[in-house]
């Protein structure tokens, strides 16, 4: 069962990343993290977020499944067969999800605040990653250069 925060994390995500942003190579660095960091937090942008994430889960309620109810019924389970041709996916749900958009409007900009926050603690990471990594690239060359000095090309 997927939790309300994961959904919630999955529609913010969805309604701040369009396609064509997740095609940019990786080559933008901390640059565009920041910029992500950046919209996550911004309260305009959750508030969107929020109300199109709330407008997104009223749809999928409302998406109307009777005649494929049917038809997984006429496939094999008996309880199926006689849902209504306009039964919906909130009447499969259950009261406890009736509120589910609520909610979600109302919980996307905490989730959203704390996905940016996350974003910007990893960004702050990013420079010591790179030290890290330029390390490691020194020592490996300096034992690269110490296994040439002390290898007779006649052991391979």
């Amino acid at each position: 069962m997927i939790s309300r925060m994961s959904l919630a994390a999955a529609l913010a995500v969805a309604a701040l990343v369009p396609s064509s942003a997740m095609a940019r190579p990786a080559s933008h660095g901390a640059r565009h993290d920041s910029r992500v960091a950046e919209r996550l937090t911004d309260p305009v942008v959750q508030a969107r977020a929020s109300a199109m994430a709330a407008i997104m889960s009223e749809m999928l309620l409302d998406l109307r499944v009777g005649p494929l109810a049917r038809a997984v019924g006429e496939w094999g389970d008996p309880d199926l067969r006689d849902v209504p041709y306009d039964a919906r996916v909130r009447d499969f749900a259950g009261p406890d999800l009736r509120e589910l958009p609520r909610d979600i409007a109302r919980e996307m900009p905490r989730a959203m605040g704390q996905m940016g926050r996350t974003a910007g603690a990893i960004e702050g990471m990013i420079p010591e990653f790179e030290r890290m990594a330029d390390e490691m690239r020194r020592a490996i060359d300096r034992a690269d250069r110490r296994a040439d000095r002390y290898s007779d090309p006649r052991d391979y």
